[in-house]
């Protein structure tokens, strides 16, 4: 395992870490919210953002249209199903779902719900950096790296774990102060 195989891991950590994010509603209306979310279509599980086009025109309004307009009850059965906090309604020949704004206690619950996340996530970079450190003491035992060599190493991987737990903090902030947002 080299440095930059642990950046890129790093790197997909982070990346899985800010769709997670994306997921917790605040208050606004995102994409994010509902494209994810697996609809019983044409006999098989699909995600919504497979079966029409999300915008958001207002800040707390989604609007999904589906390609097929046959599969509109489909697509509100499985939002509904998906137990996300959000009604759906067929509008015509779209879905309307309109953000209610949350409650400061619904908004505590998402913070916290947010933090497990947060946490989660700094655990895998802990374990990332563990098993390099591993990897590194392996090299040494067998010769292949020197003791400097073997310290340098030590040294690059905290840097890196160190900027990595500062991205998840930053991320985990902006996402407090949206949910914070009245």
């Amino acid at each position: 395992m080299t440095i930059s195989d642990v950046q890129t891991k790093l790197d997909a950590v982070i990346v899985h870490l800010k769709a997670e994010l994306a997921q917790i509603r605040t208050g606004r209306a995102s994409a994010s919210l509902v494209s994810d979310i697996e609809v019983d279509a044409y006999d098989s599980k699909l995600m919504v953002k497979e079966l029409g086009q999300i915008t958001t025109p207002e800040p707390n309004v989604i609007l999904i249209s589906p390609w097929d307009k046959s599969i509109l009850t489909n697509i509100v059965g499985g939002i509904t199903k998906a137990n996300v906090g959000l009604n759906a309604v067929v509008d015509g020949d779209i879905i309307r779902i309109v953000i209610p704004p949350l409650t400061s206690e619904r908004r505590e619950q998402f913070i916290k719900q947010m933090h497990g996340i947060l946490e989660k996530f700094r655990v895998e970079v802990r374990q990332i950096r563990h098993q390099y450190l591993e990897s590194v003491k392996t090299d040494r035992q067998s010769g292949r790296i020197s003791e400097d060599d073997e310290e340098r190493e030590k040294h690059e991987i905290q840097k890196l774990h160190d900027e990595y737990i500062e991205a998840i903090e930053v991320a985990g902030k902006i996402k407090e102060e949206q949910l914070r947002e009245v």
